[in-house]
This record gives structure tokens, sequence and C-alpha cells, in this order.
């Protein structure tokens, strides 16, 4: 069962501003370098740390292994698992895997930090973080979040923006691995994904909903990223690990995910194919990779309006070591100019 994945997950408000950048080096010293296989002849060897085991929200990747479109690119990609305590900003920021995945505005605050990394493309338009609620006592906006009983990541950025933009009041108890509390009190509120947590509380036969945490006035993208070093000396490596991973992402999306999924279920043998089905209709549902094409949204696409108002945003409330610009957070040198084709 995946209903654990959050108790432990990457948020990053969790984390001492002045200690992350402090304590960047000492954490990967002390992790020992795994033996790595050699790339395939003629390709160039990369690797890629996901924020979590295996999973269909990494979907495109495991595509674009499956079907070929790095090795198009010239790349063998290697896909390193991650976990409940990987870091991943810090293991692209270091140097010990040239790509990462987590987001948005995690990356943002990590570089006002100090952390060394560049986002190069969105993996998805909309953080599929959200909230799961019995449909008997619904939420239809974060500012029926009042009054009401949250279980959530301590810290996370945006129960700040809630709290100090919205001027919403509630009782938050921390987030743990399970889903026990929710279960059994119809009023109760707890932080998910909506790709997965819905899954398994319908099953357990509760009768559930879930509301996207993203709003107009709050939506970060899940963003690729690599670092400033590894960007200026390897651009065309960059250049044909996001192509790739957007073409990916919707083939997954939009075509056959069969491929991708065996990949995923040979490591994960416990998700199923009706979970893993669920959780492709939700991005899709939400348009959490493609986006809402009203707005000009497509796969892969960063705006650097976008993020300047997350930035503004962020710096509102108080979460920014310092001031930065977009250009400090982003590049958009490698972003197809128009949505890609299925």
């Amino acid at each position: 069962m995946t209903t654990n994945r959050h108790g432990s997950r990457r948020f990053f408000g969790d984390i001492p501003s002045r200690l992350f950048a402090a304590g960047l080096l000492l954490l990967l010293a002390g992790c020992g370098k795994k033996a790595e296989a050699p790339p395939a002849p003629g390709l160039v060897k990369v690797r890629l740390q996901t924020d979590w085991f295996p999973q269909p929200e990494h979907g495109g990747y495991y595509q674009a292994v499956a079907k070929g479109y790095y090795a198009a690119e010239g790349l063998d990609v290697e896909i390193l698992p991650g976990g409940p305590n990987v870091q991943v900003m810090a293991a692209v920021a270091m140097g010990r895997t040239e790509f990462g995945m987590t987001n948005g505005d995690d990356a943002i605050v990590a570089v006002a930090r100090g952390v060394p990394i560049r986002m190069i493309g969105a993996e998805m338009q909309r953080d599929p973080q959200g909230l799961i609620y019995h449909t008997a006592h619904p939420l239809h906006s974060l500012r029926d979040l009042e009054g009401r009983t949250l279980m959530a990541g301590a810290g996370s950025t945006w129960l700040q923006v809630v709290q100090k933009k919205l001027g919403v009041k509630f009782n938050q108890l921390p987030l743990v691995g399970d889903m026990a509390r929710f279960m059994n009190d119809q009023t109760f509120v707890q932080q998910c994904f909506v790709t997965n947590e819905p899954y398994f509380a319908r099953q357990r036969g509760a009768s559930v909903g879930a509301l996207l945490i993203a709003s107009d006035s709050y939506e970060p993208y899940r963003v690729m990223l690599t670092s400033p070093p590894f960007l200026a000396a390897h651009p065309d490596v960059v250049a044909g690990f996001v192509r790739a991973s957007i073409r990916g992402w919707v083939d997954y999306l939009t075509g056959d995910p069969a491929p991708a999924n065996r990949l995923i279920a040979a490591l994960r043998p416990d998700l199923t194919p009706e979970f893993m089905a669920y959780s492709i209709k939700a991005m899709n549902d939400y348009r959490l990779v493609s986006g809402d094409p009203a707005k000009g949204e497509f796969t892969g696409q960063l705006t650097a309006a976008r993020l300047e108002k997350q930035i503004k945003l962020l710096q509102e409330i108080g979460v920014l070591d310092k001031p930065v610009a977009v250009s400090d957070v982003a590049t958009f040198a490698f972003i197809p100019p128009q949505p890609p084709s299925p």
C-alpha cells in the first residue's frame, strides 16, 4: 500500500533555512557512492533523482526510457528511486546526480538559501498536492479550512500562504504516515496527493473528495532541475533530456502507458494496474502535466510571469532568505516554443 508516502515526504519547509545550506556538504559527504552501471555504447550516461519510490507520477520518465526517447537524444538515463530520506536538491547541487525533480516553490526557496540549482522545464504545470476530505463535510476552496482540523506537513509553504495571505485559521496536526485518523473522523482533512490517497480511501469504503491546493493565486510547478555548472558545461545534454522527458510525458498520458508501467511494476510489485490507471486518470483529469490549454499551458512549459508571481508571493509571506530573480531560479532555453505533439 502506498498511502504512507507523504508522512516523511520531501516537504522542504521542514528544513531550517540556515541548516539546509550549511549542512549540504556534510549531508552528501556522508552518503556512500553507489556502483554505477557503465553507459550504453555511444550514449552519454546521466542520472535522474526522483523524490519517491517508482510510481505513475514519474511515468513520463520511465516511458522515455522504455520507448527509447532518451536513447534517441544520445542519452543513457538512469532513474534513481527516491524515498523518505532522499534530498533531491542537495544531490543535484553537489553533482551526485545530473538531474532531479521537485516542487517549484521548494526550488525557489532553496535558491534563496544559496543552493545552486536551476529549473530547466516543468514536469507538471500544477503540483499534485491536495487535501482529501469526506464528502459529508466537503471543501470547495482553501477558505473552507477555517475552523477545521487538518493534518499536513509542518512548515509546508502552502500552509503559510493559506494562513498569511488568505487569513484562514485552522487546527493543524503533523502529518503521519497513515490515514487511520482520517478514516475514523468524518470532519477530518488530510494533506494528500490527488493522484494517490483518494484511491486507497475509496478502496476502504470511504466517500471522499480531493481539493487541489494549487489555485490562481498559488500554483507552483513541479519542475525538472539541474545544477548551473552542469548546465553551462553540457547544454546539449540538458536540451536532449528535456526534449525526451517531455516526449515521454506526452506519450505516457495520451498514448499507451504500458511500457512505463511495466518498468514501474517490476520495481514496485505492490502497485496494482487499477491503482496505476487511477493515477494516470487523475493526472489527466486535473490537467497536472498538460496544463490548461485555455491559458496557453502545455507539457514542459515554464513562464517567467508565473515564476515572478510565485517569487513575489514567497517574498510577501516571508519565506525567502533573500530576494531572487527569475533568472536565478530558471532557464527557458530548453522549453519548446509550442505544445508538443502526442
